[in-house]
């Protein structure tokens, strides 16, 4: 019943994300990934850090991923991405996200799912900056936004409720080896929210000396992103990989690897798999 609890929870945890080419390809095995150079977006009032899309064209993924910064007091101006939902995985700050008719506050730690095409805007709206993460599934490209006097000869009719993650251990729960996993989103183990998206996103913490053993996600890829502290990713061969706090690190499908927190605190992550996790996909190694 361990190892089954194990299986559940160690796919869960193994992916997640803020990544950039590195130097070594994806048939090396895993690649780990810091935030690209910022750019300036929506003239100035934000800075936005490229993660997966045509910073990484080496990663095959159904989805684009960046890292926003939003300093106090600004905030994006009012635009829809058409065909695409957009999560926002809030960091630190606070974050005031108006969806159509609906206003939501979002602190660090909370999760927001924002439906496609509808009328969004984040704001900043605490004393600290606002950082967050963002994912865009399909990918997202230029085309897709709609802003500014474009909005009215759009014709566009939305009026969708966010998905809103307050408190991540209100999620499912999966726990073994000084480990704890709570799934935030995944649109197969979660069908009744009828989730816009196809990968599933969960939340992490990894207690000193605490590890997730070694396994394989078959047909879906990993994406580990730390958000404090220090995890080391080991595969078969031996070969480790230790990604700091604010890097990421992508696993492909199907490779086997064991993840264990190398710092003397607790490691804090976030977890992508890409199609969404199912606990038949992961395979367990010895």
């Amino acid at each position: 019943m361990h190892r089954i609890a194990l299986l559940l929870f160690t796919c869960m945890l193994l992916s997640a994300g803020c990544l950039t080419a590195s130097e070594s390809g994806v048939e090396a095995g895993v690649v780990l990934i810091t935030p690209a150079a910022g750019i300036p977006i929506f003239d100035g009032q934000a800075t936005y850090f490229g993660i997966i899309g045509n910073e990484t064209p080496e990663i095959q993924a159904n989805y684009s991923m960046g890292f926003v910064a939003i300093a106090s007091g600004n905030a994006t101006p009012p635009h829809r991405l058409i065909g695409t939902a957009e999560l926002v995985y809030v960091l630190g700050g606070t974050a005031e996200i108006h969806c159509d008719n609906e206003t939501v506050t979002a602190r660090e730690g909370e999760t927001v799912l924002l439906p496609e095409g509808v009328l969004q805007s984040i704001a900043s709206a605490g004393d600290a900056d606002l950082h967050y993460i963002t994912v865009s599934q399909p990918a997202y490209t230029p085309e897709i936004e709609i802003s500014g006097d474009e909005l009215d000869a759009v014709n566009v009719k939305t009026d969708c409720a966010p998905f809103v993650v307050a408190d991540p251990r209100k999620g499912i729960e999966w726990s073994a080896n000084d480990t704890i996993i709570y799934t935030l989103a995944n649109p197969v183990l979660m069908s009744d929210l009828a989730l816009p998206i196809n990968y599933s996103l969960a939340y992490g913490e990894i207690q000193p000396g605490g590890y997730l053993d070694y396994d394989g996600i078959n047909g879906s890829s990993d994406l580990i992103y730390v958000i404090e502290g220090e995890l080391s990713v080991t595969t078969l061969d031996g070969r480790a990989l230790l990604v700091p706090a604010g890097s990421a690190a992508y696993v492909p499908p199907g490779l086997v690897k064991e993840s264990r927190n190398t710092a003397d605190s607790v490691t804090k992550l976030l977890s992508f798999v890409d199609p969404a996790w199912t606990p038949e996909k992961t395979a367990l190694w010895g």
